[in-house]
């Protein structure tokens, strides 16, 4: 899963709105991860929603042999600098 993972990672940081695209392994249960991602706003964020690889490998794939999935959104506490 983690091959999968990172090509998904590669596509999303690929992304123009895409500021930020982290991916963790946990230590204690290491089948198990977490990505942190941040985009430049709103629109950028439905532009990675409705992209290719979202479909394909992120709803396609990835999916397939998650176990579990949850995802939060969060909006910034203050102000996101524009990517240089």
């Amino acid at each position: 899963m983690s091959e999968v993972i990172e090509r998904f990672a590669q596509a999303c940081r690929r992304e123009p709105g895409c500021l930020s695209y982290d991916v963790f392994r946990s230590v204690e249960q290491p089948e198990r991860f977490l990505s942190v991602e941040q985009y430049a706003d709103r629109e950028a964020f439905a532009a990675h929603r409705n992209s290719d690889h979202f479909r394909e490998i992120g709803q396609g794939e990835l999916l397939a042999v998650a176990v579990t999935r949850t995802v939060r959104t969060f909006t910034g506490a203050e102000p996101v600098p524009p990517k240089a």
